[in-house]
């Protein structure tokens, strides 16, 4: 990040249905101030396929997320052109802080925009896609996606598979709070 970008700001309210959590904002990201602005980044394709927002969304609109009960953050703050430029180290450094702001805002699920954030949260060396047997925080429901980024291999359709998965948690008539 340069010294004129700040970090993108965390999009977050009380109760929210569900809290994406990246690994950092790419490159661009972080010149615009939004997360999830690549050109070839898919998430706002995916939330409102998967019915997660009512519209497609641009990455300028990130701050109605709450109003469609969904938020954003970042395990880092910096931007990057790419998640491999991240250490373990300063990836596990971000839990803490997410860790404080799943206590105090609570969110029913905790979605991780790609299994090396989740792996990297967790302290992990596998998981699968989708609900994870167990939450990583008290309360909420894991659910491990696949990235996003045009970078990411896998094609939009099985993407859309498990942005639709916590389209299913959240419309479950359960409390998935724990």
């Amino acid at each position: 990040m340069t010294d004129s970008e700040g970090p993108i700001p965390d999009i977050i309210a009380p109760g929210l249905n569900v809290l994406f959590v990246g690994f950092n904002p790419g490159t661009r990201s972080g010149r615009l101030g939004h997360n999830y602005a690549g050109p070839g980044n898919q998430f706002w394709k995916l939330l409102a396929a998967a019915g997660l927002t009512p519209r497609l969304l641009r990455p300028e609109e990130d701050r109605l997320l709450p109003e469609f009960g969904l938020g954003s953050t970042n395990l880092v703050a910096r931007a990057t052109p790419s998640a491999a430029d991240l250490s373990r180290a300063e990836l596990r450094g971000g839990v803490p802080r997410l860790r404080a702001l799943v206590a105090e805002f609570r969110p029913r699920v905790i979605a991780y925009t790609g299994k090396g954030v989740y792996l990297a949260a967790a302290d992990r060396d596998r998981a699968d896609w989708g609900v994870q047997p167990d939450s990583l925080f008290d309360g909420p429901v894991d659910v491990v996606l696949p990235s996003p980024s045009g970078l990411a291999r896998l094609p939009f359709a099985e993407k859309l598979r498990w942005f639709c998965e916590v389209k299913r948690v959240i419309d479950a008539e359960v409390d998935t709070r724990r």
